[in-house]
């Protein structure tokens, strides 16, 4: 095959591409694109060391997020090498506005050992001041545990 730069296609190398694509593609306006765009789940990832003992854990999602689509645990060791599940922290609660969602669930239910989903489907929703806590109870050793949000 000749890679001469007269025998590329222009599109191909991002010349003369369409800053909105879904509008040549299917023929949408930029006000469409942008509406399908703030309807696209967007995702927000929160990492913390578990203290021995009761602890809780404010999280904040964009002031734009309207929907919250669900949510995922991924357990990791305080050395950042994956492992199997969480080992140290007993249980979770999950809670926005004051709404308790999860209750003194073990964490290792919420990951994807668990499930086949990319998450667990809690969809709620939001109005940009919300207030989001996780309350961990950790009996053992502290523990890092990472969690992702998923929202609209």
């Amino acid at each position: 095959m000749n890679f001469k730069k007269g025998n590329l296609n222009p599109d191909a190398l991002g010349i003369n591409a369409p800053q909105f694509p879904g509008q040549q593609v299917k023929g949408l306006s930029i006000d469409q694109v942008r509406t399908l765009i703030k309807k696209q789940i967007r995702m927000k990832g929160f990492s913390f060391n578990v203290a021995t003992g009761q602890s809780t854990q404010n999280i904040q999602l964009s002031g734009t997020a309207r929907i919250l689509m669900g949510l995922v645990f991924v357990p990791r060791t305080a050395l950042g090498v994956p492992v199997t599940g969480f080992s140290n922290i007993g249980s979770v609660s999950f809670k926005v506005n004051n709404e308790i969602i999860i209750e003194n669930a073990d964490p290792n239910f919420l990951t994807t050992l668990l499930m086949q989903d990319e998450y667990y489907y809690i969809p709620r929703p939001l109005s940009g001041t919300d207030e989001i806590t996780l309350q961990f109870t950790n009996p053992l050793l502290a523990e890092v545990c990472n969690v992702l949000f998923y929202y609209i």
